[in-house]
Parts: structure tokens; sequence; C-alpha cells
């Protein structure tokens, strides 16, 4: 039974952007702006002679993932610890979400590799940042995989 959440919060604080401890490849990753991840599934849908549909197929996922860091961490991580060939390396990122009175909660994205990749600047007092953009094989949320059915590798024959 899910733990309830008590009202009104009086021994700690909500979760906000500095509650993010953000781990690529392994390291933690603090100059970062911006990190958002999802999960879509498409479904196929079957209808008959009635306008309301007759079922829903199981369909496929598919995952996706943005970090927005700053132009030094980008050059630091992504170029100088992945190298030649950055866009060719499978790494796994992990999102914990920690506060006082709350459970830390961890999603884990992995098999990512990064297929695009965005620079460029305009005038004004922020900092630069670089945009690169994943496709993961997969995303549990805290823990929990979304696929009733997971995969699994081939049995041995007896």
């Amino acid at each position: 039974m899910p733990t309830p959440i008590s009202y009104p919060l009086i021994n700690g604080v909500r979760h906000s952007f500095a509650s993010i401890v953000l781990k690529v490849d392994g390291q933690e990753f603090s100059g970062f702006k911006s990190i958002t991840y999802a999960r879509h599934r498409e479904r196929g849908v079957g209808y008959g002679t009635n306008p309301d549909p007759l079922f829903k197929t199981r369909g496929k996922n598919a995952y996706e993932c943005e970090i927005e860091v700053y132009a030094a961490e980008f050059k630091a991580f992504m170029l100088e610890h992945f190298g030649n060939g950055y866009g060719d390396k499978f790494f796994p990122i992990e999102v914990s979400y920690a506060e006082n009175g709350f459970p830390t909660q961890t999603d884990r994205i992995v098999g990512n590799t990064v297929d695009d990749s965005e620079g460029g600047g305009s005038e004004g007092t922020d900092p630069l940042t670089r945009k690169f953009k994943t496709s993961p094989i997969k995303i549990y949320f805290d823990g929990k995989d979304d696929n009733a059915t997971p995969l699994r590798g081939p049995r041995a024959q007896a």
C-alpha cells in the first residue's frame, strides 16, 4: 500500500530542481540546466461496426531524453570523457530525487546514445549551454517496468 503524503508538510520541503542528483555514465553531474525524459506507447486500435473501439494492441514503446548542460561541462564530459565517436558510446543515466521527509526516487534511463547535439548562443548575460538528446532503450521510473511482459534472453535447451 502506498505511503500517504501528510498535509501540511512541516518537516521538510517538496522536491525541486535542487533535489535532483544526476549521474551520467556513473559520474555525478552537477553542471546541467535541465533534463527531461519520457516514455510513449503507440497502440493499435481495432474497430467493428460500432464507433467505439473493440480492443487495443499491446503496442510499442518509444523513449526519449534531453539534457541541457553548460558549455564547459559538455566539452569536459561529452567530448573529453567519451572522445571521438562520442555519438556511438552507450551509457546509463540515473536521475534521483531526494528530499527530507520523502523516500528517494531513482529513475534509470538505460541504453543511451547521443543522437542529437546542438549549440549556439545569443547576446545577454546567460551562460552558454549545449543540448543533447538520447534515444534510450528503456526507462525505469523508480525502478518500475511499464511492460507487464519484460524482455528476456533466449532460454537454454534442456
